[in-house]
């Protein structure tokens, strides 16, 4: 089930589904290279970047899990 909508531009309003653990996944109505090009800029690939590391969940409570 869809839990929200972003709206982020004109070009650019993705859905999403939120978990309880406060991650997501985004679902684009228009692929990345579309919305890119429509802003006027030129595509021309994706580059990973080398060695991100996932920041730590801290909410209210610290960063310990939410109680079940």
């Amino acid at each position: 089930m869809l839990t929200g909508q972003q709206f982020q531009n004109e070009w650019n309003e993705p859905y999403y589904v939120l978990f309880e653990d406060f991650t997501h996944v985004k679902f684009h109505q228009r692929p990345l290279r579309e919305v890119v090009e429509l802003q006027g800029a030129t595509f021309d690939g994706i580059r990973h970047v080398e060695g991100w590391v996932p920041q730590r969940l801290v909410t209210a409570t610290g960063p310990n899990p939410l109680p079940r």
